[in-house]
């Protein structure tokens, strides 16, 4: 066998798993939408088949049709809607701010070869996504950005494709206190208005401050455990040989250059208006109100304050402080709503589904046939492989969790279990697969220009490898 024919089997070996994957999702993922317009009737189909509830009017007898407890629930998440749009807006403001992103820079050229540039981004983008998944992702992406700049100017050989694996799979174990169900369970009332059923009403707190559960001592050593897992996986499977590593590329480097002259430019401020829309005076003022009551709150209450509301007041009053002028932070918000509009119109779809599962006894159907497979220590461990595989068809922790909740509320308050560790079971499904799931890689695949398929075999064995833990972590310590 020629030399030529001995690399054409090797490349197709190796690329064999990764595109097979790919492939799948190619061919038979839709976008975000149609899963939503998938599951709505997937939903209703279910209601049909394991309920008496009427198909288009309500029964003589009173029964809520499927029609009208669709649309019953249609509006039930609007609040919720902005406040989880806000907590993607102004993480991203906060990671594209001038101060921010000067520090990244001078991070990026601290390393001088591809180990310490692995030791230096991984705790770092797992730090910062653990406080605000928001501000992590951004933040480690211009981190890993920057550093393969500067991997590129200093001349040391770096492997993109494993070194981006390794920042995204820290995710894992980033189950903080910006994800959305500790939020809710945060937040008074919110859980309670997601149930019906007696027992979970009788059981459910009005909430479960944030001490209780991301913040427990419990899931910090969960945290801990899963972080070293991540680095030690992501040392081993990284390519030590440099002539196998794949650095930035040459689109990259430029596209680096360009950006990171984009707030030095000095502003015009020959007219009233170009002058106040360039001023510190308003954002600052604005910011240090806003600042004082932020510290007042927390010294007085501390975690307990920390509800939806509050995070996002914070994380805007930190916006305007860091951007400095209301048209740096124009600029920033701009960039960042059109993350937000699957937010803004799926909602009112998955607001219905959760309609069609509380308003007509579906979610007592499906609290059953948990209950037959589940028992009061083994239910954590239930509801994370069900997050997580449920996640690969709604990868989005927050409008996944209003579809679960009446049951899985129901289930733990039939069996005695935990909210709080449920809802941090909950978190640990999505965080297990998001990893391994193309709809929140393409922020890194497309701001660090890498292919899916190049990255996939080393978020998989992350995966398998959150997958050992927290399965011990359920099944064993809670």
């Amino acid at each position: 066998m020629s030399d030529s024919d001995m690399k054409v089997t090797v490349n197709a070996e190796q690329k064999t798993f990764g595109d097979k994957f790919i492939n799948f999702f190619d061919r038979f993922t839709p976008n975000a939408l149609v899963f939503a317009f998938l599951l709505t009737i997937i939903v209703g189909v279910l209601v049909l088949i394991f309920t008496d509830t009427p198909l288009l009017f309500d029964s003589t007898e009173g029964k809520l049709s499927l029609m009208n407890a669709w649309v019953g629930g249609f509006w039930n998440l609007l609040t919720f809607a902005m406040q989880m749009s806000l907590i993607m807006i102004t993480g991203n403001i906060i990671a594209v701010s001038p101060p921010v992103q000067k520090l990244i820079r001078k991070l990026a050229f601290l390393p001088n070869n591809w180990f310490q540039a692995y030791i230096l981004i991984l705790p770092i983008a797992w730090i910062i996504q653990y406080i605000h998944w928001g501000i992590g992702m951004m933040t480690c992406i211009a981190l890993l950005r920057n550093t393969l700049f500067a991997a590129k100017e200093k001349g040391y050989p770096i492997h993109a494709p494993a070194l981006v694996a390794g920042a995204y799979g820290t995710v894992v174990a980033a189950v903080g206190i910006s994800q959305a169900g500790p939020l809710y369970g945060a937040t008074p009332g919110f859980l309670r208005s997601l149930v019906s059923s007696d027992a979970a009403l009788n059981y459910v707190k009005d909430s479960y401050i944030l001490s209780e559960s991301v913040l427990a001592g419990w899931n910090l050593a969960q945290c801990a455990v899963l972080f070293m897992m991540v680095v030690v996986v992501g040392y081993a499977i990284m390519p030590k040989n440099k002539h196998k590593m794949v650095g930035c590329s040459d689109e990259l480097y430029e596209e680096v250059k360009r950006t990171q002259t984009m707030f030095e430019a000095n502003p015009d401020r020959s007219t009233f208006a170009q002058w106040i829309n360039n001023s510190r005076i308003l954002p600052m003022v604005i910011g240090v109100f806003g600042l004082i009551w932020c510290i007042e709150l927390y010294a007085t209450k501390g975690f307990g304050g920390l509800t939806i509301n509050n995070f996002n007041f914070t994380m805007l009053i930190l916006g305007f402080i860091l951007c400095g002028t209301p048209e740096r932070f124009s600029q920033a918000a701009i960039a960042s709503v059109g993350a937000v509009w699957g937010v803004i119109i799926q909602f009112p779809l998955y607001a219905g589904i959760f309609g069609m599962i509380s308003y007509t006894g579906l979610s007592d159907v499906i609290s059953n046939a948990f209950m037959v497979i589940s028992t009061t220590k083994t239910f954590p461990f239930v509801a994370y492989i069900y997050s997580a595989v449920l996640n690969m068809a709604v990868p989005s922790g927050g409008s996944k969790f209003v579809i679960e909740a009446p049951y899985l509320l129901d289930v733990a308050a039939r069996l005695n279990v935990s909210v709080s560790k449920l809802l941090v079971a909950y978190t640990y499904g999505d965080m297990t697969t998001n990893i391994i799931q193309p709809f929140w890689a393409l922020p890194y695949l497309t701001m660090c220009h890498i292919d899916f398929k190049k990255m996939l075999p080393y978020t998989m064995v992350i995966c398998l490898g959150a997958l050992v833990v927290c399965s011990f972590f359920f099944l064993v310590i809670y």
